[in-house]
């Protein structure tokens, strides 16, 4: 079974898509606009196009995060909540979004959603907040997932926002989180890079944390020089149980599974990867 672990709702899912015409040019998010599409494919993109592009590629099963960068999160949760609600064959669990920058009691905010509507986990973007995923503002949430046994999966890697530093990102805070909360299951999105050593490290030190590649192309992981070298290597052994495939719908799922499936892995590695430590994390 191969497991997309993190596709987020399509923009008009949750925005106006004349809001949204105008928010994504002017915002901090612009320079997402350069990397990953035009403004008009990224609202055109329909919760439909996503469960298309998954079966033509031989993907199972994904699930569904928010991801809060602008906006309502609560809307962002209304529209995750109702896509799986819809398309139970597809979405094997809906993960929650945050803004700790609310009033909002956060904690609760989980709790609610994983006993009233089911939620199976927390997504947070701490850049997004200007924060780090160490900042103590963040440990009620903590707690309460490890209260309720669901993952929190956290941004880990570079971002291309335009005021945020990338720092916010690293991979080092996480160890202090998993420190914190040895009982919590945390997955660093998008693998870490360009702090691969460390992730790599805080991983195989953490065997309650996961490296997500997200957004990432297989065949650079397996490309001399780009920095990946060290997930290549103790993915394939140390780690192997702990790296989970998703695309983010920002790169085509045929050719994220196709490049995986090429890189010099063990055939077992690969079909761990792809999908089944993401069946035992989420206990499928």
């Amino acid at each position: 079974m191969i497991i997309d672990f993190r596709l987020f709702p399509p923009v008009a899912e949750y925005m106006d898509p004349q809001e949204a015409r105008q928010f994504f040019p002017q915002s901090y998010m612009r320079r997402y606009l350069d990397k990953y599409g035009d403004v008009e494919a990224i609202i055109e993109t329909s919760i439909e196009n996503m469960i298309a592009s998954m079966k033509a590629s031989g993907v199972d099963r994904a699930v569904m995060q928010g991801e809060w960068a602008f906006g309502d999160y609560r809307k962002q949760n209304d529209a995750v909540y109702r896509i799986v609600q819809e398309y139970r064959d597809v979405f094997v669990a809906g993960f929650l979004c945050l803004n700790p920058l609310e009033d909002d009691d956060m904690a609760q905010v989980v709790e609610q959603g994983v006993k009233e509507r089911g939620f199976k986990g927390v997504n947070l973007q701490p850049f997004a907040y200007r924060l780090k995923c160490n900042d103590k503002r963040f440990y009620p949430v903590y707690e309460k997932c490890c209260e309720l046994n669901i993952p929190v999966t956290v941004h880990s890697s570079i971002n291309f926002s335009v005021n945020r530093s990338i720092d916010y990102g690293r991979p080092l805070y996480i160890d202090e989180v998993a420190c914190d909360f040895p009982g919590l299951t945390i997955v660093a999105n998008h693998g870490g890079w360009p702090w691969v050593n460390e992730m790599v490290a805080v991983a195989w030190k953490h065997p309650n944390v996961y490296i997500e590649i997200g957004a990432v192309s297989p065949k650079y992981i397996g490309t001399p020089g780009t920095g990946w070298e060290p997930l290549l290597v103790y993915g394939n052994s140390l780690l192997q149980d702990q790296v989970l495939f998703a695309t983010d719908f920002v790169l085509p799922h045929d050719r994220c599974v196709k490049e995986l499936k090429d890189l010099p892995l063990k055939e077992a590695v690969k079909r761990k990867w792809l999908g089944d430590n993401a069946a035992r994390l989420l206990n499928l």
